[in-house]
């Protein structure tokens, strides 16, 4: 602990008391890696201007309304940086292999590189950046920058003082993003990192620059330090007020820079260098200190002894008061909590739980706000500075170690760009005259419509997407085929990694899912299994003339890739099943209540949904599906089930998502929508969502001999199965009374086709459920994309590991629950 303490101490009073560079403070806080820095120089950027994050346009030579450097008569913008490491470039010579490293309040990128390169007792002695460390720099690039207002970066002190305009963090981010893009060339971010300031500046990356950064790992940052953090904003608003009782201050009114420097408000710079000490350690581990040890912390107007506030002294010789009020001010004004949802990164959050100075049940929420975020914390006797040594501490945990595996996966996925992405969503203010798919759901990539024939000869309206990014005339093809009640465009995480990767990417909505219903509402939802398979064979290999690619089929859509490579084998160069259908039989009759049975798998409901509609009408799923609330959606989708006396939400053993990640976010607000939406599109969708369950079922009849399961071991092609470890859905125990995902359906599948001589590559994902590409969108994408390119998949994780060896459990999102009215509880079992 004496090591972390004196190491602190270090920390805040640098290395020496060297002069200050003209006009009053210095570039480097480390002197001895100045000589590492570079610097460059922006012009006109205005600072202290409104960034409207949705117009970025507006905003490329900083916020509107922002003043320039120039204009005031301090020069253009400095900008400054150290960068190490191994610098990979695309055909247009850009650097796509970058991590930035973003630095603290008191801080430079000096500071970061003695921290994180040298390996600072602070940080626990070891380096972070480095050749196989952490940070990897045999395999990514790595710039530490300054942030505005800091050493190196134009601050007041160069000369402006008070007249310097009150910048914001987004000035902060954006002056940076300019540097990497126009100087260093970097046309994507791997990884943004920062602690504690830098922490703060990382969660502005992802919400300013969301299509630039691969992934965040804000660690001890906070994304509000205005009012909504009353203690945060105390405390450096009492060490703003600390500075301004200096009588130097109050004399000139902050315009002190006509004095000799001896004549700063230097005392005042102490006293709050001093208050804010007071609270950067843990109160239990101060309590436990002499006085004699902690006064030289303690400022005095008149001190009692010679060490009393020597150290708060010292480094105040250090610092401008300008600087850190504007620097102070900053925060005064930050909140970003409702631009959380703009983030696209893959995110971990590393926070100290007994932080004073940037509370954590603050980071806890911020995890909550940002899609599909993971969180790290610990406790530290030296409270907040325990961000430093954090990553030493946490670098073979499983979920850090999962992190960077993805961070490398997303590195890896830039071979090409996708210009034709966007981000998906679902538009508010939903008018239920117009089309709800067509007019306010927004795929990943542009919907192109065709009209396609089944077997028996009906046409479909059918949409889709067919994108390509690469450069090959005859690339190789992935068919995705989405699951029942989803829809082509929740899968744009695959889609987009696989496009990236070089894959020709097609994927269709079936009859009357997603953009394939409003053309279709006349047609009756009763349309068997094949005929989705013919639609699906009619579109990819006669109209778009793929003759061979690659399927991954989704639960509905797995028993549907599965029937299509016995239909077509010669057109099926592999198959992928997440959590597929179709690998389980079923009787026709099921027991709906005590002593009352239903044929609920009478053949002769196939082309016939009025027919089929008079019996199902019986089990009342139907009604209930069309007639869910909002509530009900959100509650089920996340595992939740919520009393309708009471109000009071437990855990349900059903639900779609274990990771509240951007595209589960995108199917939660769809299937919300579709309640706000034209009432025609949502009884089609509830009809064929609901009437799906016959026709999977149909073709899997245990009095059959020629099922489709009985067929499956026919299948030639190489396969890759996927399951999460939480599947809810699979066995379908209320229909068969199967129980056990593993000895009822896994083993006996990988058994036949093993006897057959084609045994899948077989994952199970631990903390997934049905959704395996939203619950792991990095992860899953990369496999899928590996077993289509390579034929091989990777089916190790460290969590996996984790698990077997310490037989870890895990528990559904956290993801919070909105209040409103409860509705209809979900009918278990019957969600494929």
């Amino acid at each position: 602990m004496k090591r972390f303490v004196v190491a602190i101490i270090l920390l805040l009073t640098t290395v020496s008391l060297a002069a200050a560079d003209p006009p009053f403070t210095r570039r480097s806080s480390q002197v001895q890696h100045d000589g590492l820095k570079q610097y460059y120089e922006i012009a006109n950027f205005r600072l202290g201007g409104r960034y409207d994050l949705d117009n970025p346009s507006k905003w490329v030579d900083g916020g509107e309304g922002g003043v320039t450097l120039e204009s005031l008569g301090g020069g253009k913008l400095r900008t400054a940086y150290i960068a190490i490491g191994t610098p990979r470039r695309n055909a247009a010579g850009e650097i796509t292999n970058a991590i930035v490293i973003n630095s603290y309040y008191s801080g430079d990128s000096t500071d970061m590189y003695e921290q994180w390169v040298k390996g600072a007792a602070l940080s626990g002695g070891v380096p972070i950046i480095g050749p196989g460390r952490p940070i990897d720099t045999d395999r990514y690039y790595v710039v530490m920058v300054d942030p505005l207002g800091t050493w190196g970066a134009s601050k007041p002190s160069d000369g402006l003082g008070i007249q310097f305009p009150q910048y914001s963090y987004f000035d902060m981010v954006h002056a940076n993003y300019r540097m990497l893009r126009d100087n260093l060339k970097i046309a994507r971010l791997a990884l943004v990192v920062g602690v504690s300031m830098g922490g703060t500046q990382t969660y502005v990356w992802g919400v300013m620059h969301p299509e630039y950064v691969s992934a965040l790992m804000p660690i001890g940052g906070t994304t509000q330090s205005d009012a909504q953090d009353p203690v945060g904003n105390w405390t450096f608003q009492l060490m703003t007020a600390a500075i301004e009782s200096d009588p130097a201050w109050q004399a000139t009114k902050g315009d002190y820079y006509k004095l000799p420097k001896e004549k700063h408000p230097g005392p005042g710079v102490a006293f709050g260098w001093s208050v804010l000490g007071l609270t950067g350690y843990d109160f239990g581990y101060r309590s436990s200190q002499s006085f004699a040890s902690v006064q030289p912390e303690v400022f005095y107007w008149e001190p009692p002894n010679e060490k009393a506030g020597t150290s708060v002294t010292n480094r105040a010789k250090l610092y401008d008061a300008v600087d850190l009020i504007w620097r102070n001010r900053v925060g005064e004004i930050h909140n970003i909590n409702t631009d959380l949802r703009r983030i696209q990164a893959r995110t971990l959050v590393m926070h100290i739980t007994n932080d004073n100075w940037l509370n954590f049940k603050l980071a806890e929420k911020a995890v909550d706000n940002i899609p599909g975020a993971d969180l790290i914390s610990e406790e530290s006797p030296v409270a907040h500075y325990g961000v430093f040594p954090i990553i030493n501490h946490r670098k073979n945990d499983p979920k850090f170690v999962a992190f960077m595996d993805d961070v490398d996966r997303l590195d890896k996925a830039q071979q090409y760009v996708d210009k034709n992405y966007r981000v998906p969503g679902v538009a508010a203010n939903i008018d239920p005259k117009k089309s709800f798919w067509k007019d306010y759901v927004t795929y990943p990539y542009p919907v192109k419509y065709a009209d396609v024939k089944d077997g028996t000869g009906k046409s479909w309206q059918i949409g889709y997407m067919d994108e390509y990014a690469g450069t090959e005339k005859d690339p190789k093809v992935l068919v995705i085929i989405h699951g029942k009640g989803a829809f082509g465009g929740h899968y744009g995480n695959i889609m987009q990694y696989a496009l990236r990767s070089g894959l020709r990417v097609i994927v269709p909505d079936l009859p009357h899912y997603g953009v394939s219903g409003p053309g279709n509402l006349d047609k009756s939802p009763a349309r068997t299994m094949q005929d989705m398979r013919d639609v699906v064979h009619e579109l990819v290999v006669n109209q778009l003339g793929v003759k061979k690619a690659a399927y991954l089929g989704h639960s509905l859509g797995g028993q549907l890739v599965m029937g299509y490579a016995l239909s077509w084998p010669e057109a099926v160069s592999s198959i992928a099943l997440e959590a597929p259908a179709g690998l389980e039989e079923y009787p026709r009759e099921v027991t709906i209540a005590p002593g009352k049975k239903l044929n609920l798998f009478d053949a002769s409901f196939a082309r016939d949904f009025d027919k089929w509609k008079q019996t199902w009408d019986q089990t009342g799923i139907l009604a209930s599906e069309i007639g869910r609330s909002e509530q009900n959606v959100r509650d089920f989708f996340y595992f939740k089930k919520r009393d309708p006396v009471t109000g009071v939400v437990t855990q349900s053993p059903s639900g779609y998502f274990m990771n509240d990640s951007e595209y589960a976010r995108f199917h939660t607000d769809q299937r919300v929508g579709l309640i706000k939406g034209n009432p025609k599109e949502l009884e089609q969708w509830s009809n064929v969502f609901i009437f799906d369950i016959y026709t999977m079922v149909s073709e899997l009849q245990r009095d059959d001999p020629k099922n489709l399961y009985e067929r499956l071991t026919q299948i030639k092609a190489p396969i890759f199965l996927a399951f999460g470890d939480k599947e809810p859905f699979i066995p379908g125990t209320a229909f068969n009374g199967l129980k056990d995902l593993g000895r009822d359906i896994i083993t006996p599948f990988m058994t036949r086709m093993t006897l057959a001589g084609n045994r899948p590559i077989l994952k199970i994902y631990p903390n997934t459920a049905h959704f395996i590409h939203t619950d792991n969108p990095v992860e899953y994408a990369a496999d899928v994309t590996d077993f289509v390119t390579t034929g091989k998949v990777d089916t190790s994780s460290p969590l996996a590991t984790d698990r077997l060896i310490n037989g870890a459990t895990a528990t559904a999102s956290a993801a919070p629950v909105p209040e409103s009215p409860a509705g209809t509880s979900p009918t278990v079992g019957l969600n494929k």
